[in-house]
């Protein structure tokens, strides 16, 4: 799995970079001591059912600890954008808060960040709003989440 960032693209900060080349160094390292093929080499239904378990388990956290006591909207929204990814579908502003329980001020703060990292790209944007504008994650922000999902998914051997 390789990093794809294209020429016209907004290039990543260097931070986000090193953290793509580790992941994916980490990830080589796993794979290559596992007999299984990789998690991102399936069909992606196994995938998809793991992470929605995930992010319902962090849900249940927040209402069982309480919701102040965790704040990763970044977080929050990354797993989100890629678990529709995964669904083959973008969200809007709108449904990021719906789905996150955030206020869209903080939506649209995290966006901005992301989208300074490069790790968002806009998948449509409607003449009306721009908070009804639909955004996906960006090729490197999917790697980097393919990356961590194998790394945090994958059944030790």
């Amino acid at each position: 799995m390789t990093a794809h960032i294209p020429p016209e693209s907004i290039v990543p900060s260097q931070e986000a970079a090193d953290l793509i080349v580790a992941l994916q160094r980490c990830l080589s390292n796993v794979h290559a001591r596992q007999e299984d093929a990789a998690v991102l080499d399936g069909d992606g239904g196994g995938q998809l059912a793991a992470l929605a378990r995930y992010i319902e388990a962090r849900r249940a956290r927040a209402t069982l600890l309480g919701q102040n006591l965790f704040s990763d909207p970044a977080w929050d929204m990354l797993l989100l954008l890629y678990q529709a990814g995964l669904e083959g579908r973008a969200l809007t502003l709108e449904q990021l808060s719906e789905k996150s329980r955030l206020s869209m001020s903080v939506i649209v703060g995290q966006v901005g960040v992301l989208e300074r990292r490069g790790l968002l790209d806009e998948h449509q944007t409607s003449p009306n709003s721009r908070r009804r504008r639909a955004i996906c994650l960006s090729p490197l922000a999917v790697d980097a989440m393919s990356s961590w999902f194998s790394l945090a998914f994958v059944a030790d051997v």
